[in-house]
């Protein structure tokens, strides 16, 4: 029941801190907050930047 409780205080206090307009996104995805749209846009910056990683690695080897 503890537990419970404290996970419920930590994602109320998330959720809180997600509406605050000055938290930075970058802490607001750590959070787990983001909202579907960004979540996808993060995404697919990381599967781009892992396919130029890629390319870039391969060629220097």
């Amino acid at each position: 029941l503890e537990r419970h409780r404290d996970a419920a205080e930590a994602a109320a206090a998330s959720a809180a801190a997600a509406r605050t307009p000055r938290i930075a996104p970058a802490t607001a995805y750590a959070l787990g907050v983001l909202h579907a749209d960004q979540r996808h846009e993060v995404e697919a910056a990381r599967f781009a930047f892992g396919r130029i990683w890629q390319r870039i690695a391969a060629s220097a080897s």
